[in-house]
């Protein structure tokens, strides 16, 4: 998908490479924002807060994963384990499909997560049960997957984005990013545990 979005398929054009960008961006924010509203909203509808109970399912699920992410373990994450559907890209305008590819990642559960941060923010924003909140806790992520493409700015080959991508995944696999979600889980569960 990223190999989309790069400004060899832009032909060198500066100007539509970047219109790729801001809409990739502006989709997985939107799409995190929605999911966001939609979890906070149900969770009010479930009438969220629920006190003691709900902050201990939130401080429980962030530490679950703080161990996940600190030692290793292997607790599953909720995720497809899929990438975006290829064909948008050739059934859809570039604009179009990058939109779409950003909305497709910026929800989170329907591709590929690696870590368990944002399965913890999503329970707290429904726990929450404030669709503001909600939306405000989930944007974060979607605007961060949606401007990873900007480490394409200096390919010059539909291969380079490709390799940045495997770079990118060898590097997610590497200790410190992990040690870094482990820390903001951790910030997670303790905020839980102090609303205990």
């Amino acid at each position: 998908m990223v190999e989309t979005i790069t400004p060899v398929v832009h032909g060198g054009r500066k100007k539509e490479y970047w219109a790729s960008v801001a809409l990739h961006a502006l989709g997985a924010t939107l799409a995190a924002a929605t999911f966001g509203l939609v979890l906070g909203g149900i969770g009010d509808l479930a009438r969220a807060p629920w006190g003691r109970i709900g902050a201990i399912v939130v401080a429980v699920i962030a530490t679950m994963y703080a161990v996940r992410e600190a030692l290793g373990l292997r607790i599953p994450l909720p995720d497809r384990h899929a990438q975006v559907p290829q064909w948008w890209r050739d059934f859809f305008s570039a604009p179009v499909s990058s939109f779409l590819y950003g909305a497709g990642l910026g929800i989170g559960y329907f591709t590929f997560l690696r870590f368990g941060t944002y399965v913890a923010v999503s329970v707290a924003a429904f726990s929450i049960g404030d669709p503001l909140i909600g939306m405000l806790v989930c944007v974060p992520f979607g605007l961060t997957r949606g401007l990873t493409v900007i480490l394409t700015v200096n390919a010059t080959e539909p291969a380079d984005a490709g390799g940045l991508v495997d770079i990118l995944d060898q590097w997610g696999s590497t200790r410190w990013p992990r040690l870094l979600n482990a820390l903001a889980l951790g910030c997670v569960a303790t905020a839980a545990f102090l609303a205990i």
